[in-house]
């Protein structure tokens, strides 16, 4: 079981991988310059691929729990020890301080939103531009949810015992409620750098995101494995995933590079964002590392994975800020120069000339006698 349990947990991932790539060599040729955030429509070939992700991921992680079987870290002595000595203080801030910013970010997208509907009729896509706005304010409100529970409360059920750590001599909580966070998180901010920022196609970053979500399943049920050996092929395996993702993300961002126009707005900072996130995603990878080796004190460990979700999000937050500034610019650009004011010589009748004799009177005085 324990060698085979890396293999059952990607299972899943096989058949609807291969679709994927399928799919993703035919769209490829027809790559986008990222003219516009998220252009595609809601239809069927968009909302497939989502359902698939949800499906895969669901699977995966149902496949690692039953193989697992964790136990909740407060039925096991000396795991909850452990966790009593971790404060909430650091997620009470954090709780307050997102729900700051994810009021911002819907009251910004319900006022532009409301906004522009009249416009709808008159630009393409205009509607297309607020995903990245409700994309935002889901990851926000998935981490606020995250930082609730960590708080406190029910906090209990959701953070298991690294029962495999116990005989090497450094059992610790695993924060359960963190992975799934990330199960939810992470697949959004591949598309908002991927497909909003990008503009790939929801086909060309399914792979990607089934690899990232397996990965992080098999790296969550790591802590559970009982055989050394075993345990850290699966930690080999999550990386080795790891890194065919981030090459795949980093030639998305390459092409992008290579295929957008000189004058391209946020040619730099849009594949900048797909970069920053293979760099963010190798720190948890190391921080992940710290904490199997015990490297981390269990609260180290939280506060770092709290204060590097928060960082990550606030920056991509900010990183489409001044995308949609520049497309909205650009916009702006583009209609001034296309508006074509023909030129009308315009005589003025006898009742404009009389209205404006006393003027002209006063314009022709000297100011200074």
């Amino acid at each position: 079981l324990d060698f085979r349990t890396p293999l059952a947990v990607s299972l899943p991932l096989m058949g609807s991988w291969r679709a994927a790539m399928r799919q993703s060599k035919e769209c490829r040729a027809r790559d986008g310059r990222g003219a516009s955030l998220c252009g595609d429509g809601l239809s069927w070939s968009t909302l497939r691929y989502p359902l698939m992700w949800i499906g895969v991921t669901a699977a995966s992680l149902g496949v690692a729990w039953c193989a697992m079987r964790p136990q909740p870290c407060k039925h096991v002595a000396g795991c909850g020890a452990l966790l009593d000595e971790t404060s909430g203080v650091l997620n009470n801030y954090a709780f307050c301080g997102l729900a700051t910013v994810f009021l911002h970010e819907l009251a910004s997208l319900v006022m532009n939103y409301r906004t522009a509907r009249p416009l709808k009729d008159l630009i393409d896509d205009v509607m297309e531009t607020f995903k990245p706005s409700v994309l935002l304010c889901t990851t926000f409100a998935v981490l606020l949810i995250e930082n609730l529970v960590l708080m406190g409360g029910p906090s209990a059920s959701l953070i298991h015992s690294a029962s495999a750590l116990q005989g090497e001599g450094h059992l610790r909580p695993v924060y359960t409620i963190i992975y799934m966070e990330w199960l939810i998180n992470v697949p959004l901010l591949i598309i908002l750098a991927g497909h909003c920022a990008l503009g790939r196609s929801m086909a060309q970053i399914s792979a990607v995101l089934l690899v990232t979500n397996v990965y992080i399943v098999i790296a969550w049920a790591s802590y559970f494995i009982p055989g050394y050996e075993s345990r850290w092929v699966a930690v080999l395996v999550s990386f080795l995933m790891y890194g065919w993702a981030s090459k795949e993300m980093a030639r998305w961002a390459l092409e992008f590079r290579r295929s957008a126009p000189a004058g391209a707005h946020s040619r730099g900072l849009r594949p900048f964002v797909t970069l920053a996130l293979i760099i963010v995603f190798g720190i948890y990878g190391a921080l992940f590392l710290c904490s199997m080796l015990g490297k981390l004190t269990t609260a180290e460990e939280k506060a770092s994975y709290t204060l590097l979700n928060i960082g990550v999000k606030l920056s991509i937050s900010m990183g489409f800020a001044g995308i949609r500034s520049a497309q909205y610019h650009e916009l702006l650009v583009e209609m001034i120069v296309n508006t074509h004011l023909p030129f009308q010589r315009q005589v003025a009748d006898v009742a404009d000339q009389a209205r404006c004799g006393s003027m002209r009177t006063i314009l022709e005085e000297p100011l200074l006698d």
